[in-house]
């Protein structure tokens, strides 16, 4: 914060408000008055955590005071500095999901600090952008990065983020094989092959659009995920094929899987959520 603008704002506040030096620094935890002389000066700054003391103790709007800019400016780097030597572990929402579902992983707070990817549903091919940036952006300054990525979310994690360096990975219900999915959907829609190598792009009944060029890169791709991964499966998945997830596990050595009997593709239960909470601490106990 520039002390053109600061100190004397914080100066004037003080007076406005018929405040001594001593009185704002002892509201403000500070030793004395000679801190605040400073500060007014601008010989001495404020931290992110006095800067939020001051707001909330004197219900001040930021405006009042600071370039809400710089203050921006100034979080972030908090932030980033606090991040430094922390774990994180990243939850990646499947398709109608949201990145609030990182919640449901609030157990593990005391290791690491959950955070969802925030996106929005759209075609997989245009997505790629946003995902990585996002990644990066909720990764930077983290010595160890965890995923936790449900259905077509699993997809994106090992699709568009296999050079990262994840340290550990969990799948839910993963899409194992978008080739699979986009087949399945032709075959519903009664779209041949050549039907779409002819129009490049075909919008179904039901909104979704497909694209030849990513059904032939999803027909022929073999993605670079070496990630450790425990993937949970459940026996009565009906978007997902058992067979998709024995190929997935035959082509990922460090994956290992967990069927829980009678679930479906979506865990949504209290008893499936408790499951998965279960499974993610057993996981992340001493591994072989």
């Amino acid at each position: 914060m520039s002390k053109e603008t600061i100190g004397p704002k914080i100066k004037r506040f003080r007076q406005k408000r018929k405040l001594t030096q001593d009185e704002l620094a002892a509201s403000l935890g500070y030793s004395g008055k000679s801190v605040i002389s400073h500060i007014e000066k601008g010989d001495a700054d404020m931290t992110y955590e006095k800067i939020l003391l001051l707001l909330r103790t004197y219900m001040l709007d930021a405006n009042e005071l600071f370039d809400i800019r710089e203050i921006d400016k100034r979080i972030d780097d908090w932030r980033m500095e606090r991040r430094k030597g922390k774990k994180v572990a990243i939850y990646i929402h499947g398709m109608h999901g949201s990145a609030k579902e990182a919640d449901d992983y609030s157990y593990l707070s005391e290791e690491y600090d959950v955070l969802g990817l925030d996106y929005q549903d759209g075609n997989p091919w245009e997505l790629e952008q946003t995902i990585r940036s996002e990644f990066e952006k909720l990764t930077k300054n983290y010595k160890e990065v965890m995923v936790i990525a449900n259905s077509i979310g699993a997809f994106y994690a090992y699709e568009y983020l296999s050079e990262c360096p994840f340290k550990h990975a969990f799948f839910i219900s993963p899409i194992a094989s978008m080739h699979q999915i986009i087949f399945n959907i032709m075959m519903r829609e009664g779209i041949g092959v050549k039907d779409l190598e002819e129009k490049r792009f075909i919008s179904c009944k039901d909104g979704t659009m497909l694209s030849f060029d990513f059904y032939r890169h999803v027909s022929n791709d073999k993605d670079a995920w070496e990630v450790p991964t425990d993937v949970l499966y459940g026996s009565g998945d009906e978007l997902v094929y058992i067979e998709n997830i024995a190929d997935f596990l035959a082509d990922h050595p460090k994956a290992k899987l967990t069927v829980k009997h009678g679930a479906g593709h979506y865990f949504h239960t209290p008893k499936e959520r408790e499951f998965i909470k279960e499974w993610i601490l057993a996981s992340l106990g001493p591994r072989d």
